[in-house]
C-alpha cells in the first residue's frame, strides 16, 4: 500500500485504522462502481463516493452502542451522528436512500427490501459486536447478488489477550482505566470468572469501579464473547464460501510467556486453540 496516499487519507477525512482496512478491501473483492453495505460503520461519504469510488454507500450503525460508548466515553471507530436517515426495517426501496445513506438497527432486521441490491458486504471493526451470529450472516447473504461478497476484518475477538473490550472507567481515586490501560492481566477475562476478577480487581481500585469493570467484561450487550474457532464454525456453517480467512495482529511477547499462557487456556477452554491471534480478516463469497 501506498503509505503517503494513506496518510493523507487518514489526515483529510480524520479516520485511523479505516483507510488501510478499506484499501485492502478494494484490493481483494473490488469497491469501484460497487453497490457496498457497510455493517457497523459509517464511513464518509467523499471518502467512499469519490476516493474509493463506490457507486452506492450505505451504512448500518447500531445506535444502542454507541449511546452506551459515548456514556463512557469510549470511542474508538467513526461514531455517526445521532440521527441517522432512516430505521433499516423501515427502508421501502433502495433509492429511495440516494447514493450514501446511514441508516439505524442491526443488519439481522435488514429488510426485504433491500435483499440482492448489494455487491459487496464491508465491515470492519464490527463482527466482534454481533451477537446473532448465525442470523446476520444469512441476511448478509440474502442482501448480496450472486457472486457478491463480504469482506470483513475485525478485532479484538474474545479469545485474544484484551478481547474484553474495555471503556474508560474512572475510580474515586483519580484512576482512569480503558482499553488501553487496562487492569486486566492479559486473558485475565478468560483465566477468571467474575467473582474472581472483581476480587482481583479490589487490590487496584475501588469496589464501585472493579463492579463497572466486571459488568463491561462479562455482561454488557455490545460484545458477544466468540472465540475465534466460533467464528471459523459460523462461517462454515453459513450459506457462503469462505474464500479467505486469515488470523491477524499475532501477539508479540516473550516465548516462555506465550507458551505458558497457550497451556493455561488450552487446560481452561478445552478443544481451543486460537488464543494469539487478536482479530479475523475473512472474505465470504456469495457462490450461487
Amino acid at each position: 500500500m501506498d503509505a503517503d496516499r494513506i496518510k493523507a487519507l487518514q489526515t483529510a477525512f480524520g479516520l485511523s485504522y479505516h483507510v488501510p482496512y478499506a484499501l485492502s478491501a478494494e484490493a481483494l473483492v473490488g469497491l469501484k462502481d460497487k453497490d457496498v453495505l457497510e455493517v457497523g460503520g459509517s464511513l464518509p461519504a467523499r471518502f467512499v463516493l469519490e476516493e474509493l469510488g463506490a457507486r452506492r454507500w450505505v451504512s448500518i450503525e447500531e445506535m444502542d452502542y454507541w449511546r452506551e460508548s459515548t456514556a463512557t466515553g469510549h470511542q474508538q471507530g467513526t461514531p455517526p451522528g445521532m440521527a441517522p436517515t432512516a430505521p433499516v426495517a423501515e427502508v421501502k426501496t433502495i433509492d429511495s436512500l440516494g447514493p450514501h445513506a446511514v441508516l439505524h438497527g442491526r443488519i439481522e432486521n435488514l429488510p426485504s427490501s433491500l435483499h440482492g441490491q448489494f455487491d459487496v458486504i464491508f465491515s470492519i471493526a464490527a463482527f466482534e459486536h454481533i451477537d446473532r451470529m448465525p442470523r446476520a450472516l444469512e441476511t448478509m447473504f440474502q442482501a448480496l447478488r450472486p457472486g457478491g461478497a463480504v469482506f470483513t476484518m475485525y478485532s479484538p475477538v474474545w479469545s485474544a489477550h484484551d478481547g474484553h473490550h474495555l471503556p474508560k472507567i474512572a475510580d474515586s481515586r483519580g484512576n482512569l482505566f480503558d482499553f488501553s490501560n487496562s487492569p486486566i492481566p492479559r486473558w485475565g477475562h478468560l483465566t477468571m470468572r467474575p467473582p474472581e476478577l472483581f476480587r482481583y480487581l479490589l487490590d487496584h481500585t475501588d469496589a464501585v469501579a472493579a463492579g463497572e469493570i466486571v459488568y463491561y467484561v462479562y455482561h454488557s450487550p455490545h460484545i458477544n464473547r466468540l472465540f475465534t474457532e466460533d467464528y471459523i464454525a459460523f462461517f462454515q456453517q453459513s450459506s457462503f464460501s469462505m474464500e479467505k480467512l486469515q488470523l491477524t495482529f499475532p501477539f508479540q511477547g516473550p516465548e516462555k510467556l506465550i507458551q505458558n499462557a497457550q497451556n493455561t487456556l488450552e487446560r481452561l477452554h478445552p478443544g481451543r486453540r486460537h488464543f494469539m491471534n487478536n482479530g479475523i480478516l475473512a472474505v465470504l463469497r456469495k457462490c450461487i
